[in-house]
């Protein structure tokens, strides 16, 4: 065996021994090396890119001189590659990028050398006999041009962030090539925000990409896993990194705000955008939970601008978020005139609001059972001083994207409420001099979107108001004068308070 070959069949072996083992030792010199990988890395690209033009160029009679410079070119460029590699290595055990970009460009890494060193055995086993370079060299060729441009790939898009080097293709190249546009590639997607939880769409994938490397089930710095939600809840050796509700007591928002080169600044590479470290900050604010929703979480004014930036500040929420069936011309023209006030609630929208106020004395069941064949593009109702009762609610089960409902001075009472367990996107309930009581709100408890029940003439009382906070802690319930005493939920005396 010739010595260059068994000198990069023991430099590969070297190679691979490093990959085994890691790169995260106690010692300065493994980060120092490891930050080495941006300045080798390029050699093996320029070199071995020169080989295969030299091969390709050299097959002309008039540029012949040109082989010779292809097995030396084919050697020099494994030995960078297998350098470039040993200092990857040790560079992505000091640094933090995202796992499966890393994953893909260590594998990458290391085909590149080893088949870097089968192109140069082969072509140099074809040159000693005087042959012509097989099939198996041409394969291995086409192996290395493509490990080089993909492996490069993914080398910028951890350093320089994702789509990197695609990012000014023109929309045409992009859409040939399978990627979005280059405005759609700016924003954030997300579907319904009613189904959309905030951690899974938005905190997951920040911890995966800016601390995944280090604190994943393989590494654990720390005693941490960033890459689940599991083992952000469990924390690590020091105990837990989030504290519900107070993101400046959270040991993870400390980590992440410490100037660059502190020793225990996270990631210890490169600070986390502010605007995602703010994002962060928000979702401990607001309690840190794994299933609240970007339609249901709170948005104060400190962070509006930033989900602005994301295009999340506008987002459609509620039934807004969903299609709503266009009502049926025929039935909007028996419903109206029956003597029921119809309306859409706005030029771009087809939900509609009803109000039977202006009936009269001639209002029955069988007008609101009107409403049936139109009930899922209902989102306003207001049957306010009429006769509706108990029984006649039952129509109201099928209106699932009722919004808001006025029943002041009606015939309602207990019973009748428990028609409305079928209205999951119902924020606003006048139940004002009716007969309602304490049992009554029991069945308003799961309405989790409802925020302000006006209950003034009624039966009920502050126990039962304490109740219906306590299902419902961001309500705004109005019984009529507050409580004396500080109740443990808000009792508001004012209009319902905006979200």
């Amino acid at each position: 065996m010739p010595r260059s070959l068994a000198g990069l069949l023991a430099g590969l072996a070297l190679l691979f021994a490093v990959a085994w083992a890691g790169g995260d030792h106690g010692s300065w010199l493994w980060p120092f090396a490891g930050r080495m990988h941006p300045l080798l890395v390029h050699l093996p690209i320029g070199v071995l890119g020169l080989a295969l033009i030299a091969d390709a160029a050299g097959r002309s009679p008039a540029r012949a001189g040109l082989r010779p410079l292809v097995p030396f070119a084919l050697a020099l460029g494994a030995w960078a590659a297998i350098a470039a590699g040993l200092a990857g290595i040790i560079l992505a055990s000091w640094g933090s990028y995202d796992p499966a970009g890393l994953r893909w460009h260590q594998r990458l890494g290391l085909a590149t050398a080893v088949v870097a060193t089968c192109t140069y055995w082969l072509y140099r086993r074809a040159t000693i006999r005087g042959l012509v370079p097989s099939i198996a060299y041409h394969a291995s060729a086409g192996t290395l041009l493509i490990a080089l441009v993909v492996g490069g790939h993914l080398g910028g898009s951890l350093s320089r962030g994702d789509g990197y080097l695609t990012k000014f293709l023109p929309d045409g190249a992009r859409q040939a090539m399978g990627l979005a546009g280059a405005r759609e590639a700016t924003w954030l997607t997300v579907g319904n925000p009613d189904t959309t939880h905030v951690y899974q769409a938005l905190i997951q994938p920040m911890l995966t990409a800016r601390c995944g490397a280090c604190h994943n089930t393989e590494r654990k710095k720390g005693g941490l896993v960033l890459t689940a939600a599991a083992g952000l809840q469990a924390g690590g050796r020091q105990g837990k990194v989030v504290v519900p509700g107070r993101a400046d007591q959270s040991e993870i928002i400390v980590r992440l705000s410490l100037p660059p080169g502190h020793t225990d600044a996270m990631p210890p590479d490169r600070p986390i955008p502010n605007a995602e470290l703010l994002l962060m900050r928000w979702w401990i604010d607001q309690g840190a939970s794994l299933e609240v929703t970007l339609g249901d979480i709170s948005r104060p004014s400190a962070v509006r601008p930033t989900l602005a930036a994301y295009g999340l500040e506008d987002l459609p929420a509620g039934i807004f978020a969903l299609d709503p069936p266009v009502a049926d011309s025929a039935s909007l023209a028996q419903a109206g005139a029956s003597g029921l006030a119809l309306q859409r609630l706005g030029v771009s929208t087809e939900y509609l609001s009803v109000d039977a106020t202006s009936v009269g004395p001639g209002w029955d069941r069988g007008r609101l059972a009107l409403l049936r064949p139109i009930a899922t593009s209902i989102a306003w109702l207001n049957l306010s001083n009429t006769t509706t009762d108990d029984s006649s609610l039952a129509v109201l089960e099928s209106m699932s994207r009722l919004t808001r409902l006025h029943l002041a001075h009606t015939r309602v009472t207990d019973a009748g409420l428990q028609h409305l367990g079928r209205m999951p996107y119902l924020e606003y309930l006048n139940l004002v001099g009716t007969a309602v009581g304490d049992e009554g709100l029991r069945a308003l408890e799961h309405l989790s979107r409802l925020r302000a029940v006006y209950l003034w003439g009624t039966r009920v009382t502050d126990s039962g108001v304490e109740r219906l906070h306590r299902a419902l802690p961001r309500a705004t319930v109005q019984l009529g004068a507050p409580l004396r005493s500080d109740p443990p939920a808000r009792l508001a005396s004012g209009a319902p308070r905006a979200r």
